[in-house]
């Protein structure tokens, strides 16, 4: 990649070498030595005026190449919802890449969009009949092992604290299928969690979650599930981190995102403004807490290792958070920005989406590498594409 790239105010970058930005004065005509169309180049689609030379796109090019302003993309809705359902976050289903999920927040819901974007989407609203234990006020969701996702409820199950992460089947014959005991579809669940802000799989059917309750980060290994609408959690583990050290909010979730390669958490620590990175093999097995149900373990993890990535002062109200392309991406709920940090917490790109404040919350990156993301306001969801 070009260094000139890097930085789009050191250099004027375009759609193509063809074409010219409407909003800005005309300028004189481009040369370009590779190609008289970079745009026609998938590897080099930018044009270098400085050089004349075709260039790659520039870091954290998905939330746009150009000054960051609502006009340098376009907010393409991929889904119009039929009444208000504040949805708060998304994931494509790895089994079908095709199907973008969708939680709900207000009527503990799921929606399944077919081929978002395209003139033959179609949507599939789906409840769990148990939904108001198991899938209660979801602030997030993440696929994991082979056909499962993961939710937690940002509640304390009506006051006697028995709340946590669940684990669901994404087979349609399954999700959502009422079950002899009552207790819906679901395929486990364990309860030391609750106001759950966000959640985040590691490998098979580990999960971590934003404790918001005891301000911790908790790990949750469900083992063996225990088949749909069962209630055997005895092989469960469950270990706490950093106890009183992270801060959820009422308005915004606070979503986490693990990264295999460097093994770390990455956190949006709402309440504090901050955005944090826990590594997960640091720290050493502490003292038991008490819990609601059996099961193999459930410790506090002491001495584990939280690095503050992003300090106060860049962001107001930190909200969703992945990181893609050796970058992490983050939206601002009180400003309904995306902001892009390389991974010593540098900033690389802002975007301002032009929405109303308290509109941004979860997003995802889709098969075709591009942001899809979450309206709570408006209920849409919406994909970002870039104006190059």
């Amino acid at each position: 990649m070009l260094q000139r790239v890097l930085v789009l105010s050191s250099v004027v970058l375009v759609s193509a070498c063809s074409g010219a930005d409407p909003d800005v004065a005309p300028a004189p005509p481009l040369l370009c030595k590779a190609s008289p169309d970079c745009a026609a180049s998938p590897e080099t689609p930018l044009c270098d005026q400085e050089r004349g030379e075709c260039a790659a796109l520039p870091p954290g090019y998905p939330i746009g190449v150009k000054d960051g302003s609502p006009s340098s993309v376009a907010l393409v809705p991929v889904h119009e919802p039929s009444r208000l359902r504040e949805p708060i976050d998304l994931d494509f289903n790895p089994e079908r890449p095709e199907e973008l999920w969708v939680v709900n927040r207000r009527d503990d819901s799921v929606i399944i969009i077919t081929r978002p974007g395209a003139p033959d989407s179609t949507s599939l609203h789906r409840r769990d009949p148990a939904a108001a234990h198991f899938m209660d006020r979801p602030p997030a969701i993440d696929f994991g092992h082979t056909g499962t996702f993961g939710v937690c409820g940002d509640n304390n199950n009506g006051g006697d604290y028995f709340m946590g992460p669940s684990l669901f089947s994404s087979d349609l014959t399954i999700f959502a299928v009422a079950t002899p005991t009552g207790l819906g579809s679901h395929l486990d669940m364990l309860h030391s969690s609750s106001f759950c802000k966000g959640i985040a799989h590691e490998a098979g059917n580990v999960y971590w979650v934003f404790n918001g309750n005891d301000r911790a980060l908790d790990r949750y290994d469900f083992a063996h599930d225990h088949g749909p609408g069962n209630d055997d959690h005895a092989d469960g583990e469950i270990y706490r981190y950093v106890a009183g050290e992270v801060l959820g909010i009422d308005e915004a979730p606070s979503h986490i995102v693990y990264n295999a390669e460097d093994r770390h958490l990455y956190v949006a620590d709402t309440g504090h403004k901050r955005l944090l990175k826990l590594d997960t093999a640091s720290g050493t097995p502490g003292a038991d807490f008490d819990g609601q149900e059996p099961v193999v373990a459930r410790r506090h993890v002491d001495g584990a290792t939280l690095v503050e990535l992003v300090a106060p002062g860049t962001l107001e109200v930190p909200s969703g958070i992945e990181i893609h392309e050796g970058l992490v991406f983050v939206t601002d709920h009180a400003t309904s920005r995306f902001h892009a940090f390389d991974m010593t917490g540098q900033l690389v790109r802002t975007l301002d989406t032009g929405l109303p404040a308290g509109s941004l919350a979860g997003f995802t990156f889709g098969p075709d590498g591009k942001i899809y993301f979450t309206d709570l306001l408006s209920s849409r969801v919406y994909r970002i594409d870039p104006i190059l």
